[in-house]
């Protein structure tokens, strides 16, 4: 079983210089807490949920060098330190071997990713944070935006910290955010793509009205939120094989073009090329739906060896890396247009 550390304010000899060599220091996850101004309130913040998802562990850190004090008392998860320490630096999402992080935080809890996730909730109950932000960067080219799993004020008031793009999705995969309440507001912020420096500046600029502003669950007035509902997931079997390149390659189930991720938070036409099927064709993948349907026939369809857009969609979550495609999915999709939700 993983082992929690725990920092109580810390110092700056415990934070050291730089991201890296913080994390080298804890060797493992971590809990930090830090005394706000108002200790009967309390904020949550994870990040690094998976290691090669940086943004939010720098905003973290620059923050927490600065030795602020924030507006209410602070509680933060940095769980998969081991795997963002796997050189390359910040490039394995989870250790060898292990489940994603963020497909842990439903029973049952019988593995170390399980056990880790089952302890941060612990954790999450005793401190009773009045909201949770989990911060993420995605893994293709993308703008940032956020993801909840009830639409209210206080869910988009979180998100619009960071984004006024706002995903409201009914998928249940054992995300953190799934824990969500309207007693505590659990959200997702991507805060764009890992690597991107503008990512990093977003992560920051949230971070610090996230610590700062008194009331982070009042949408602001005049505040307007892009709303995208019901998505779907495009996912591939677990034995396909796959290739990112200009054209199909030979012996592949799909061949995807390498600049795929261009469709981020964009609505594309009726017959937009997705990518080349291989001889299994549709046996390759399926769209998931809510309920654990296969809608694919509603979003996609098949001409010769093309898959392509079966309509106008929304395409967002887009990667290009191969290992998350084939272990989580490749893409997701929205029927609706871009809409707007005003609050006064």
């Amino acid at each position: 079983m993983l082992t929690m550390r725990k920092l109580i304010n810390p110092t700056l000899e415990q934070l050291t210089a730089s991201p890296e060599q913080f994390l080298r220091q804890m060797a493992g996850p971590v809990m930090v807490f830090v005394e706000g101004q108002q200790t009967d309130r309390c904020r949550g913040l994870v990040t690094l949920l998976h290691g090669n998802e940086p943004s939010g562990l720098r905003a973290l850190h620059h923050w927490l060098l600065q030795q602020h004090t924030p507006i209410c008392n602070l509680v933060c998860f940095i769980p998969s330190v081991a795997a963002a320490l796997t050189e390359p630096l910040f490039t394995h999402r989870t250790s060898v071997g292990q489940r994603d992080m963020n497909r842990c935080f439903l029973p049952p809890y019988n593995d170390a990713p399980g056990l880790l996730a089952e302890e941060i909730l612990a954790l999450f109950s005793e401190f009773s944070p009045e909201c949770v932000i989990d911060m993420h960067n995605t893994s293709g080219h993308s703008p940032d935006f956020g993801v909840v799993t009830l639409q209210d004020m206080a869910h988009e008031a979180l998100v619009s910290l960071f984004s006024q793009r706002l995903i409201v999705t009914d998928l249940r995969l054992g995300a953190l955010m799934e824990t969500s309440t309207q007693h505590c507001p659990v959200v997702t912020v991507e805060c764009g793509g890992a690597g991107d420096a503008a990512a990093d500046q977003i992560a920051r600029m949230g971070v610090h009205r996230y610590l700062t502003q008194d009331n982070v669950l009042q949408l602001a007035a005049g505040r307007q939120m892009d709303l995208y509902h019901h998505p779907v997931r495009l996912e591939l079997n677990g034995d396909a094989a796959i290739a990112y390149a200009d054209r199909y390659v030979l012996g592949t189930d799909l061949t995807i073009p390498p600049d795929l991720d261009r469709y981020n938070f964009e609505t594309v036409d009726a017959g937009t090329l997705i990518g080349w099927l291989g001889q299994e064709r549709r046996k390759a993948m399926r769209v998931c739906n809510a309920i654990g349907e296969d809608v694919f026939d509603q979003f996609f369809c098949i001409t010769g060896n093309q898959l392509l857009t079966r309509r106008a969609i929304k395409l967002f979550m887009i990667t290009t890396r191969p290992e998350i495609a084939i272990s989580d999915c490749l893409l997701y999709a929205a029927m609706e247009s871009e809409h707007e939700m005003l609050y006064t």
